[in-house]
């Protein structure tokens, strides 16, 4: 029986140890963490509850083809959500509910965008033929270096050219002229982990994948269920974790890795390894590649950085929606500027999940459990977090004053995580949150590839290898890098 060492336990190297598994693999993982999941973790304090990182996903459909491959039932429950999320301005009360379904989003949108409905109809039908011309030719496959990767590209309708060099903000002026429209649908750019203004308007595909194709779902019991589902259908398998378990060297022969190393000296041996660690900071900090070290490294472009709060309130604050965006009046210089330390942040952008009102056993009965992610440089730009706690009461005083509630006075449990934290917990190069960012020359053959450049046994999946970042995503690369080892 081949065995395969799978070293981190994101969705990403679960999902993969599951489908090697289900191949007759002997399977084994190395965790640095106390505990799975990488970024889809959980947080557990004073009779609290709160998702780490990831708080809805698309796309459920990925996880549809992966327990069909495994040939097991889905160990979690899906719920979709209705209205997806609400969105706030600065200054003013209005909370727009931003819905699937489009007649109920025209009525939030009709007195700042006449004629929504029917812009926004050819919208989605322009970013739907896109994600549909694109995303089996582009997303769901390996490429066998640039020339595989640009034949593939030529198959792809010419008419879709053009959203190669505009941005998604431009390509949104296309079709609205209202600030807060644009605002709104450009936030998809910033799930990439970057802004409109440099993310390519081909990802307005996924414009179409949150409002019309399959919107956006939350895990009943909370999102770290699809991790504990995943744990015991591993422990089925037979798979082996070992936790607080660091890589941070190597043994090889030729073209051929012979053991992975850990921080205290033991040698884990298998005949394949694949790595759920960053694929671009594991070459270099790792296998020491020169074309991966820290200085080319701080070259690329990563995504931005999360600042994120764990709050437990003593109340509940029916002002909040399940997830709530707050933005301000400045979004182009805010965006334009934020990622490279340029502005402050006494007047931050923010998002909150309010855990306890889809999960009320994250809370203590008549309690609220918030999770706050404000996106922030990552540590290129802003080495030094030692004002941390001072960004995050700035944060709550902005959340109070928009909510008219004195949160402090009902915070009862709270926890700060910077980059700093991100990057120690999980090894994210800079603190960046999401990987490595999805630029033109950042994308498909361009990203590291989730084969190794010299091993022929040592295999990536992951947010920064094919395809790129997200919960879906994470899924789709483990699709990818099985049918890699398989093969």
């Amino acid at each position: 029986m081949a065995k395969a060492l799978v070293v981190g336990t994101g969705l990403g190297g679960l999902t993969t140890a599951l489908r090697l598994a289900s191949r007759g693999f002997e399977v084994e993982m190395v965790e640095k963490y106390h505990q799975a999941g990488g970024r889809l973790n959980q947080l557990k304090k004073d009779g609290f509850t709160w998702d780490l990182g990831p708080s809805f996903f698309s796309m459920s459909y990925e996880f549809d083809e992966f327990v069909k491959f495994c040939g097991i039932n889905m160990p979690f429950e899906f719920v979709e959500l209705d209205p997806l999320y609400a969105v706030n301005f600065r200054g003013s009360e209005k909370n727009f509910l931003i819905y699937k379904d489009l007649k109920k989003l025209a009525g939030e949108f009709e007195s700042i965008e006449p004629g929504f409905e029917k812009k926004a109809r050819k919208f989605l039908d322009e970013s739907g033929k896109l994600f549909h011309d694109t995303f089996d030719k582009v997303v769901r496959r390996n490429f066998n270096g640039y020339f595989d990767y640009f034949l593939s590209l030529s198959t792809v309708p010419w008419g879709h050219a053009p959203k190669m060099v505009r941005n998604v903000w431009d390509e949104l002026g296309r079709y609205f002229s209202s600030r807060e429209v644009k605002e709104i649908l450009s936030l998809v750019a910033f799930f990439l982990g970057d802004t409109p203004f440099k993310t390519p308007a081909v990802y307005t595909l996924l414009s179409y994948t949150e409002l019309e194709h399959d919107g956006y779902h939350n895990v009943k019991g909370g999102m770290y269920k699809i991790v504990e589902g995943l744990l015991a259908e591993l422990a089925k398998k037979g798979v082996t974790i070992h936790y607080n378990t660091e890589i941070t060297g190597f043994t090889g022969n030729g073209d051929k890795m012979d053991s992975l190393i850990d921080s205290k000296g033991n040698h884990f041996k298998a005949d394949t390894y694949v790595i759920n660690s960053d694929a671009a900071s594991f070459r270099g900090k790792v296998l020491e590649r020169r074309k991966f070290s820290e200085a080319n490294l701080d070259k690329m472009h990563w995504t931005m950085a999360p600042l994120t709060l764990y709050l437990g309130l003593d109340q509940k604050i029916p002002a909040l929606h399940h997830h709530h965006y707050f933005l301000g009046n400045n979004f182009q210089e805010y965006a334009g500027k934020i990622f490279k330390n340029e502005i402050g942040l006494d007047q931050p952008y923010y998002y909150v999940n309010t855990v306890s009102r889809f999960n009320p056993g994250s809370a203590p009965e008549g309690c609220e459990s918030l999770f706050i992610l404000c996106p922030v440089p990552h540590k290129l730009f802003k080495p030094d977090w030692s004002d941390r706690e001072q960004a995050a009461d700035g944060i709550i005083a902005d959340l109070s004053t928009r909510l008219g509630v004195d949160l402090p006075k009902h915070i009862i449990s709270k926890t700060v995580i910077d980059p700093d934290g991100w990057e120690q917990a999980f090894g994210l190069h800079r603190g960046s949150g999401l990987g490595l960012a999805h630029d033109l020359n950042q994308i498909g053959a361009f990203r590291p590839s989730n084969r190794d450049e010299k091993f022929g046994n040592v295999f990536y999946v992951g947010a920064s290898t094919l395809p790129g970042t997200g919960l879906p995503m994470a899924v789709i690369s483990s699709k990818l890098v099985t049918e890699r080892i398989l093969s």
